[in-house]
Formats: C-alpha cells, sequence, structure tokens
C-alpha cells in the first residue's frame, strides 16, 4: 500500500468510512479497530501487542500481515483515548511503513505504557519525540530485548535531550547491546530528565565511562526524584561505582540500588559504596549486590556502610563466595540495620556450624527479619541444628529458602519446623531429596499448626512416594474420627510444586478447600464430605443444650454446601477413582442435605428418653 502520500487529514477525512476488512489481513485484526473506535469497549483489556507470531491468540494480540494498513493502525491508536498500554514487539522491514503508522501514532496524548521490542529507526524517536512532548499520560518508557546501533541510539538521546518530559516517571533499557559511544550519548541526554523515579540500564555494557557520565547526569539532577536505579549485568569497574557513587549523594530519594553480576567490582569499588551508605542523603531500602564475586574482603568493606543505622530492608548477596568469615563479619553490623526483613545469601560455595551459628545470633538481636534465603549452601543437619538455636526467639521470619542444601535430612528438617512453629509460613526445598521420612516428620510438624501456609519441593526428584503423600493427606484430613477431621490442617494451601501439582488429586483438593475458604468453612466442609451421617452419641453429654447448637451447625454449614457444589462440578470428581470417598457428597442433591440435618435431630429426639432418665436419676 503506497503511504508516502498520505498525511493526517487524509485519515481524517476517510475515518468515518473505511471498512476494517478492508485495511486488516484478518477478522481479528479488524476486532481490534472495532475496540479502538468503540466509544466505550467494554470486553478489552486496554492493551495491543504489535506481534510477528500468534503467542495465545489473545484479543489484544495484533499479528501483523501482507494486508495490514500500519497507517491506519496508528491513526486509530493516536486517536484513542482508552488504550493504556501498547507492546511493539514486531514491525515489518521498510521506513515507510514505520512512518505512516508514527504519523498517526504521535498524536496519542493518553497513553500510559510504551513497551518497544524492536528498533524503529531514528525517524521513529523523532515521531516518539513528538508524542512524548505532548503526551501528559505517559508514566512507563521501556526498550528492551533488541540491538540499539549508533545511529538508533542518537536518535534516543536526541529524543531525551531536546525536552523534560514530566509525566515519564520509568526508563528502562534492557539487553540492546549498546556500544560505548551510543550508551555515552545515552546517559548523557538523561541530565534533561530529573523526574525520572526509577531507571534501568541493565545488560547493556555499561562500564567506568559510562557510570562516569551517569553520576555527572545525577549529580546535575536539581531536586532529583530517582527511587529506583538498576544497573546489573554490566561491566562496571571500581572506577566506575566510584564515579557512580558520588552521583547518587544527590539522589535523597534513592530507595533501590541493583548492581548484581558486576563481578569487576573489588573490595576497592565496595568501599566507594559503604561511604556513599554512610552519607546522610542514603535512604536506601534494598540492595542488591549478588553475583559480584564478594568474598570476606569485599564484605568487611562493606560493614561500615551498613552500621550506619540505613533503613535497609533487603539485602541481596547471592551468589558470592562469601564465607564462615564473612558471615561473622556481616553479622556484625546487621543490628544497626534495625529495619531489615530480607537476607539473601544463597549460592555462597557453602556455610559450616561455625558461620550458622554466627548468623544464628542476627535473631537474637531483635531485627525483625521475614525472609532468610539460604539455598545451595551444603548445609547439613549440624549447621541447620545451629542456626535454629536463635530462630526461636524470633517471632517475625515468615520464609525460609533451604533449596539444595540435600545435606540436610528429616533430622534437620523437624528442627527447623519446631523452631518456627510459630511463624513460619512457607519454606522451599525444591531440588532436595526429602524423602518418605522427611514428609512423614513434615506431616507430624504441621499438626496443629496454624502458621504455615507453603510448603515446596519437587515431586520428581524429592523422593516422596505415596506413603509420604499418605502421611500429608491424612494431616489435611483426618477422617479417623469427626473430631479428628475437625483439629485437621486448614491452613496449608500448597505442598510439592506450584499449585500442587504431582500431588495425589485427594490431597489436591483439600488443598484447593484450604485456599479458597476459610478456616472454619474449610473444618465444616471436610465434615460434610467425609461423614455423611455424623454420630451423635458423643455429644449427649452435654445434654438438650446442644441441640440448638446442632441446629445453627447445620444452618452455617448449608452456605458451605451450596457454594462448593457451585465451584466444583460434581462429573469433575467423579472422573477420579482416587477420589472415590468424595463421590457421594457430589451427586448428593439439595434434599440430601436436609435429610442429613433431620437424621440429626431424629438422634436427639431418640437419645432425649435417656437424658430424662438420668435427670430423674439425679433428683
Amino acid at each position: 500500500m503506497d503511504t508516502d502520500k498520505r498525511d493526517y487529514e487524509y485519515y481524517e477525512e476517510r475515518a468515518e468510512y473505511v471498512k476494517f476488512e478492508d485495511i486488516t489481513s484478518s477478522e481479528h485484526n479488524a476486532n481490534i479497530f472495532e475496540l479502538l473506535v468503540a466509544v466505550n469497549p467494554i470486553e478489552w483489556n486496554k492493551k495491543i501487542y504489535l506481534l510477528e507470531e500468534e503467542i495465545d491468540g489473545d484479543p489484544d494480540e495484533f499479528v501483523v500481515g501482507e494486508g495490514d494498513d500500519l497507517g491506519w493502525l496508528g491513526f486509530f491508536i493516536g486517536r484513542n483515548s482508552h488504550l493504556v498500554e501498547l507492546h511493539i514487539k514486531y514491525f515489518p522491514a521498510g521506513k515507510d511503513k514505520m512512518n505512516a503508522f508514527m504519523d498517526g501514532f504521535k498524536h496519542n496524548i493518553w497513553l500510559q505504557e510504551l513497551y518497544i521490542s524492536t528498533d524503529l529507526g531514528r525517524d521513529g524517536y523523532e515521531s516518539l519525540g513528538h508524542m512524548l512532548r505532548n503526551n501528559d499520560a505517559l508514566v512507563n518508557l521501556c526498550l528492551h530485548e533488541f540491538d540499539i546501533d549508533l545511529e538508533s541510539a542518537r536518535g534516543i538521546a536526541s529524543m531525551l535531550s531536546n525536552e523534560q518530559y514530566k509525566s515519564l516517571k520509568h526508563l528502562f533499557f534492557v539487553q540492546n547491546d549498546l556500544g560505548i559511544e551510543g550508551l555515552t550519548d545515552i546517559i548523557t541526554s538523561l541530565r534533561k530528565q530529573p523526574q525520572l523515579e526509577e531507571l534501568k540500564l541493565c545488560g547493556n555494557n555499561v562500564d567506568g565511562d559510562g557510570c562516569l557520565a551517569l553520576g555527572y547526569a545525577l549529580e546535575s539532577w536539581e531536586g532529583a526524584s530517582l527511587k529506583k536505579l538498576h544497573l546489573c549485568h554490566n561491566d562496571i569497574n571500581d572506577k566506575g561505582l566510584q564515579a557512580l557513587a558520588t552521583g547518587m549523594t544527590k539522589c535523597n530519594y534513592l530507595e533501590a540500588l541493583t548492581l548484581c553480576a558486576n563481578p569487576s567490582i573489588s573490595a576497592a569499588g565496595l568501599r566507594s559504596l559503604s561511604t556513599f551508605l554512610q552519607s546522610k542523603s542514603c535512604c536506601l531500602e534494598r540492595l542488591d549486590l549478588d553475583q559480584m564475586n564478594i568474598d570476606c574482603a569485599g564484605v568487611g568493606a562493606l560493614v561500615a556502610g551498613l552500621s550506619s543505622n540505613i533503613p535497609l530492608k533487603c539485602l541481596c548477596l547471592s551468589g558470592n563466595s562469601i564465607e564462615d568469615e564473612g558471615i561473622d563479619a556481616l553479622v556484625s553490623s546487621l543490628p544497626k540495620c534495625s529495619k531489615l526483613e530480607e537476607l539473601h545469601l544463597s549460592e555462597n560455595g557453602g556455610f559450616s556450624a561455625v558461620g550458622l551459628k554466627s548468623l544464628s545470633n542476627v535473631f537474637q538481636t531483635g531485627l525483625n527479619l521475614t525472609q532468610l534465603h539460604l539455598r545451595d549452601n551444603a548445609i547439613d543437619d549440624k549447621g541447620l541444628m545451629a542456626l535454629v538455636q536463635g530462630m526461636k526467639s524470633c517471632r517475625s521470619l515468615a520464609k525460609v529458602d533451604l533449596s539444595h542444601n540435600n545435606a540436610v535430612t528429616a533430622v534437620g528438617l523437624q528442627a527447623l519446623l519446631r523452631a518456627g512453629r510459630s511463624s513460619l509460613k512457607e519454606l522451599e526445598l525444591w531440588g532436595m531429596r526429602i524423602g518418605d521420612d522427611g514428609a512423614k516428620v513434615i506431616a507430624d510438624e504441621l499438626v496443629g499448626n496454624n502458621s504455615m501456609e507453603r510448603l515446596y519441593f519437587c515431586p520428581g526428584y524429592s523422593n516422596v512416594t505415596s506413603e509420604g503423600w499418605s502421611a500429608f493427606s491424612r494431616i489435611l484430613c483426618d477422617t479417623s474420627s469427626v473430631n479428628d477431621t475437625y483439629i485437621s490442617n486448614h491452613t496449608i494451601s500448597n505442598i510439592g510444586g506450584y499449585q500442587s501439582h504431582s500431588a495425589p488429586n485427594t490431597t489436591r483438593f483439600h488443598l484447593f478447600l484450604n485456599t479458597n475458604f476459610h478456616s472454619k468453612e474449610v473444618a465444616t466442609l471436610k465434615l460434610l464430605m467425609h461423614h455423611g451421617d455424623i454420630d451423635m452419641i458423643p455429644f449427649f453429654r452435654w445434654k438438650l443444650m446442644f441441640l440448638p447448637l446442632v441446629v445453627e451447625w447445620f444452618a452455617r454449614a448449608r452456605p458451605c454446601w451450596e457454594a462448593i457444589h457451585l465451584m466444583v462440578p460434581g462429573e469433575q470428581i467423579l472422573q477420579f477413582e482416587d477420589m472415590s470417598a468424595l463421590h457421594g457428597f457430589f451427586t448428593e442433591e439439595p434434599e440430601a442435605y436436609q435429610s442429613r440435618e433431620l437424621s440429626a435431630m431424629y438422634k436427639f429426639v431418640r437419645g432425649m428418653p435417656m437424658l430424662a432418665v438420668g435427670k430423674e436419676e439425679e433428683e
């Protein structure tokens, strides 16, 4: 289609009469045009994805084909006031097609989020700058996972340096393989954007010179608003971090700093970071230093900064080379981080009982730690038992990740669960062969436990057989008696893989109940499902006082019965032979529920003479 001679007026004059089937390659794409012109589109998530191939076939996917007129698409997007997100993941080759689309798109003044995964070219970025100047709603601009050459980088730099875009708060450049010259141009252009609250320059070869340019940009911002700075997977060295730290002192609102996967930074660079942590302007709440080859010397360089009462809530030091000596140094600084909630120390080669004993002291310093991540650290039972000694006094710890510590056995798991019984909500044991012995110990510790909500492990790797799953099934719903069913575990919502995949069907169903109903409702449903004809004789000891309670219980249970029958189709349960114990309940008609209630009442009536005789004997 020849779009070279069209201008905006061309589309305006013909918009009322254009037939969408004539300008699209498919009925699906024509439907997207219908959404764009609708006055009040109801069934639309207000997103559009421009794609080369279909992903899920969702209504928001516009798969660009041979018959699609992109000039018309840009025009209708440009005038649409409902569209919130636009994802440009693909655009066909041809400068004329890009220009035709952008000429219309640049008129949009309502779009809030723009995600670009293909190069727009210098002209395209110039048009994008036009849109940014007129759009007071755009908050997020993300350019990710495509290469940006020098010419396009200069176009982006020109766009960002021409004017301050006050609505733009989040600017992301991710895995664009930027060259040093193009990267420096873009970073230098950021001096014009002090309103940014989040900046991400990840996987883009940011080196010492790039950090120097970024440091100058941050220093130039008067009243900087930056809250989050992400610089992971780059080539930052000690010199670069020193320049960056100087610039960050101007950022009085910086809450999160991500430097992970910059392995060229040594203890010398970390001392510059430590100096920033001690500055009056530092208000960091999250510091991510994963995968940086930090050793004991590196931890020592950080200690002074971590000891300076910063409001740190999350400290990430996973994937480094921190050993017992480093743990000891780290622990000495953490009491000053009084607001610390998350500590990540996974994949550090290995901690002995000595290092874990030092770490256990953290729990006794008054810290309100909620998460502790220790996966893949060669921890054994002796080390875990040294760690849990301090956990006993911690009432805030809600999540522990011990994944890939294969030397831990049922003995260590039992000690951990007993120490964290009052607070632990999530335990991750991925990549660990806990076996049936571990499953039984865990199940035993979950009896009467009202805090644990999620237990994760790999069902196919864990060596848990039907014997271990049977132990989990019993604690979820022990059908031995009415009382045992009532006091079963109604809190935990996941056992095994995510969403409890690979767990037996009955176990998954009981976990479904725990997830979707209040614990009291779960107890009621389990009683209804597994005790069709409740024996009332054990309750006669309360005499006639118990009769009104029976009536009230059945009245409260009726909505639960109705809700589960609406939520779960009976035929879905009937197709599984291993759920035969529930077949009767899910084929039950409403009249049968009333029969249960009448049966219970009849048993009381039948027992009344016994109660009366007992009363006469007392008199």
